[in-house]
């Protein structure tokens, strides 16, 4: 009778040790699995993503492309108002600005006057040609490097001689 118990209960022992040896590698090839469908799942999101913003992209691009087409047919029927329309001086003066928008004719185009401006000054201007500007890579250098030789000089210590 104690065999057959024993049997038994060895039967179920090397079950459990089986069932948890299963559970601990089969364990990890299902979470391998989980972990690939998670991953192709989230490329599948992001190339959808990818595709969505290039759609987006290029509507928007048409839009813009039409919205610019419309402007022109706007401006192209206000030109030809203009010109039935008013008199011919103004007439005249409203193509002339038409022209210099869409890069025509720019006899009537309006300029700043250029002896008016001048150009941003991001440097120091020299007193003389010959010295050295900020931007020099030099500038400042012949000052810092007197400065470090008489420091250098100052703490020099004389090495006892050698024999």
């Amino acid at each position: 009778m104690i065999q057959i118990l024993s049997g038994v209960g060895l039967f179920f022992l090397g079950m459990m040790v089986g069932a948890f040896f299963h559970r601990s590698f089969q364990g990890e090839s299902s979470k391998n699995k989980r972990l690939e469908q998670k991953l192709a799942e989230l490329q599948d999101t992001y190339t959808r993503y990818q595709a969505d913003v290039s759609a987006h992209f290029m509507e928007t691009a048409q839009k813009v492309q039409t919205l610019n087409q419309s402007y022109r047919d706007v401006h192209a029927q206000l030109a030809k108002g203009a010109g039935t329309l008013c008199n011919d001086e103004q007439a005249d003066d409203f193509l002339a600005i038409s022209f210099a928008a869409e890069g025509g004719p720019r006899e009537k185009r309006i300029n700043p006057e250029p002896e008016t401006q001048t150009p941003p000054m991001d440097y120091a201007p020299k007193e003389t040609p010959e010295e050295e500007g900020t931007l020099s890579e030099n500038y400042g250098l012949k000052e810092a490097e007197t400065q470090i030789e008489k420091e250098a000089e100052a703490t020099t210590i004389e090495e006892p001689p050698r024999t």
